[in-house]
């Protein structure tokens, strides 16, 4: 059995009202400012400051309330701080410890929001979030960089410990201006990025290189996304218009008892109704509990790969 791994606290010192990190007098750099500079330079450049400012006192208020659960057990009332209570719960989070600051103790530092400890020697980094809207494309995509960063620096500061999962806990509950609520509360689970590949972003930027991001989508690809969201709308509204026009003359078929009607152009057949037969396998194995072998049962064929597009 593992023993159990106590952390090491690094001696940067953080001051909160600049949010800025020091160490033996030198001031190291956040890890979101590298992101922000590195992949992102201009994700808030069209956001008004009113807003941005807006948006980070109600990310603020949210982080202390949870983080005042997590420490001693108060909880404030507000649906937030329920969602995250709610969140712990059901994915069994076990709190280690609230913003944790992590550093290579030389150039960059930053402060994990949320550490749960999985077992012994293994934990998991959460990120929270309440961000207006999905968290998909580039806000995603930042996150999970920022985490990965994380778990490169926290392995860095406690060798004996190993990173489970990285996930984002998004929770929001903003009143709009109709007077209906922006309600969010749902975990999303991120691929961490190998840690040479965080050491590079971070090695770049010190030696104020720009970082080629392997992730990042060739410009040929992102210049075709906009037509495919078009185009998979268009299937999308074609398919439920064909479906009610099929809905209606099968309905018709049925009435008139008929199976085939062609025109020069289309060709209607009515499929009548069947019985499908599949294995249950589960109910096999309680039926055969002396077997344990399943390998002589399984068919295995090869399947092609392919394209999944989400819009």
């Amino acid at each position: 059995m593992a023993k159990r791994i106590e952390l090491n606290y690094s001696r940067v010192v953080f001051n909160e009202a600049a949010h800025e990190y020091f160490l033996d007098g030198k001031q190291l750099s956040g890890i979101t400012s590298v992101i922000q500079r590195q992949l992102f330079p201009e994700e808030y450049s069209s956001v008004p400051k009113k807003i941005l400012d807006a948006a980070a006192e109600y990310g603020t208020s949210v982080h202390k309330s949870c983080e005042l659960f997590d420490k001693e057990w108060t909880n404030d009332g507000t649906v937030e701080v329920q969602d995250y209570i709610d969140l712990c719960k059901e994915y069994s989070l076990t709190h280690e410890a609230s913003e944790y600051l992590v550093s290579d103790e030389e150039n960059y530092a930053s402060l994990i929001d949320k550490l749960y400890r999985a077992s012994e020697n293994t934990f998991d980094i959460g990120d929270l979030k309440t961000y207006y809207g999905k968290l998909s494309g580039e806000k995603l995509e930042k996150c999970r960089w920022q985490l990965s960063i994380y778990a490169y620096l926290f392995e860095m500061q406690n060798p004996k410990a190993k990173v489970r999962n990285l996930f984002i806990m998004h929770i929001r509950n903003k009143q709009k201006k109709d007077g209906s609520w922006d309600h969010i509360k749902e975990m999303v689970f991120v691929d961490r990025i190998p840690s040479d590949i965080c050491k590079e972003l971070l090695d770049c930027d010190l030696r104020g290189e720009q970082f080629k991001n392997p992730f990042s989508i060739p410009k040929e690809i992102c210049a075709q996304m906009g037509r495919i969201k078009e185009l998979v709308e268009i299937k999308n509204k074609a398919e439920e218009e064909l479906n009610a026009i099929k809905a209606d003359i099968l309905q018709s078929m049925v009435f008139l008892e008929v199976t085939n009607w062609a025109t020069d152009e289309v060709r209607l057949t009515r499929t009548l109704p069947t019985i499908r037969q599949t294995f249950d396998l589960v109910k096999f194995k309680e039926a055969h509990p002396n077997i344990t072998d399943y390998d002589d049962f399984y068919r295995i064929s090869q399947v092609n790969g392919g394209l999944r597009i989400a819009v």
